[in-house]
């Protein structure tokens, strides 16, 4: 790793994701644009169809057992480390809550799956999909129990994760690329043009997303837990990936990928549970600031 390569990682992998999601901050300053229509969208239509038609079309191996397992053997371990860092500071129920949310909620999505793509190419990419998907269900069933802290229960968690449309677009694709099925050309295209439309959507949505953040409070929390989600979970998951043997890309994409800042969805199930979603919301801003040093750097020991 030297100065030019950090150089050309920058420019040519993280500045057009930068720029495109600078574009979306943009838009929600100067014009008003609202995220919400753009990411139920995304949600419900870009997003499953990408993920779909990667897993589809997906030469599957042993390596994708070993990519779910890594996301939750590292979700466990950063929130065992945000509790233990937590219960030291004697940080309160509230700020432990939202404490533990900044370390769960990975931006392996809007953030997460474009740098995989300028990164490691198509194969990163299905990789890369297949982490976002297993992660986002772990998300909507353990994020609910970190943020309600007791107050969700099994059935609540249930019924949310069953209504996530990437759990059937990542099942569908499994059995029909399992199955070898020919999809009609029409419908097969399609889904690809919906799929086509997810990577700068997603950029689009982070920079609205982030026009409206600020740091507001307890700036001492928002530091403690960007430098856990920027520095300490890529060491952890550096020594995970080696117990687990993962080599080349599939090694890449898990490393990467768990080093990636907060999502903005932890601010939304924040506000739902009322967990202190100005704190989380200043996490989100200020891990996703400080990633465009980290991940570049991290981009130059893994490429």
């Amino acid at each position: 790793m030297n100065l030019a390569n950090l150089a050309s990682i920058l420019i040519n992998i993280i500045s057009p994701i930068v720029l495109l999601a600078f574009t979306g901050f943009l838009l929600a300053r100067k014009i008003g644009v609202e995220a919400r229509p753009l990411s139920r969208t995304m949600l419900y239509l870009f997003t499953p169809a990408l993920v779909f038609s990667l897993t589809y079309k997906a030469r599957l191996d042993e390596e994708y057992a070993s990519i779910g397992l890594f996301v939750v053997i590292i979700a466990a371990l950063m929130l065992a480390l945000c509790w233990l860092l937590a219960t030291i500071l004697r940080y309160d129920r509230l700020t432990t809550s939202a404490f533990m949310l900044g370390s769960l909620f990975v931006n392996a999505g809007n953030y997460g799956l474009p740098l995989m793509l300028f990164a490691f190419g198509e194969e990163g990419l299905v990789r890369a999909a297949f982490y976002f998907t297993i992660n986002a269900i772990l998300v909507q069933t353990l994020g609910i129990f970190v943020a309600a802290r007791g107050k969700a229960n099994a059935r609540a968690a249930l019924i949310n994760t069953l209504k996530l449309p990437l759990v059937y677009a990542v099942t569908l694709g499994l059995i029909f690329n399992l199955a070898q099925f020919q999809m009609p050309e029409p419908l097969s295209k399609a889904i690809d043009l919906a799929a086509d439309a997810a990577v700068p959507t997603m950029l689009v949505i982070l920079g609205i997303e982030l026009a409206r953040a600020k740091i507001e409070d307890d700036r001492a929390v928002i530091g403690l837990a960007t430098v856990v989600k920027l520095i300490v979970a890529p060491v952890l998951a550096f020594l995970l990936a080696a117990l687990m043997g993962l080599e080349g890309v599939t090694r890449a994409i898990c490393i990467v990928q768990a080093s990636m800042p907060t999502a903005v969805m932890a601010t939304i199930v924040a506000v739902e549970f009322d967990a202190r979603p100005k704190l989380v919301t200043g996490i989100v801003f200020a891990s996703t600031l400080g990633s465009i040093l980290t991940l570049t750097i991290l981009l130059g020991i893994l490429k």
